[in-house]
């Protein structure tokens, strides 16, 4: 079976915004609920993580304008991404990732690996300085 390649644009994108795999699924959780509030604790049910992770995703989501608050429902949100351009980023994330997942996964742990290790030697170099 032929995968088409990930487009330079989102490899750019999932090595510099995307942290974790559960970050991509709860962005694909949101997208499918169409525009539906999820409250967090429905989110870590559905994502089989502790509902304190699964706050801290959705934090970061709101912060990074894919998800908004709902005004009346108290730790519920949203997908609305914050500009067309980062909709279609998105949108260009879940159709990657349903026919790519393994490519797309194998990037987002070596973004993680690699920043990682970049801490790891700039803690080495303060301890032999």
């Amino acid at each position: 079976m032929h995968r088409e390649p990930i487009p330079e644009e989102l490899h750019r994108f999932i090595l510099t915004s995307v942290r974790s795999v559960p970050v991509v699924e709860a962005v694909l959780l949101f997208r499918a609920a169409k525009g539906a509030p999820l409250d967090v604790r429905g989110l870590a049910q559905r994502l089989y993580l502790p509902e304190k992770q699964a706050g801290e995703i959705v934090a970061e989501l709101h912060e990074a304008g894919v998800l908004a608050r709902e005004a009346q429902l108290p730790d519920c949100y949203r997908y609305e991404p914050s500009s067309p351009e980062l909709g279609a980023m998105l949108e260009m994330l879940a159709h990657f990732y349903a026919s790519n997942l393994v490519d797309v996964t194998k990037l987002i742990h070596s973004s993680t690996a690699r920043r990682a290790m970049q801490f790891a030697d700039a803690f080495k170099l303060r301890k032999d300085s």
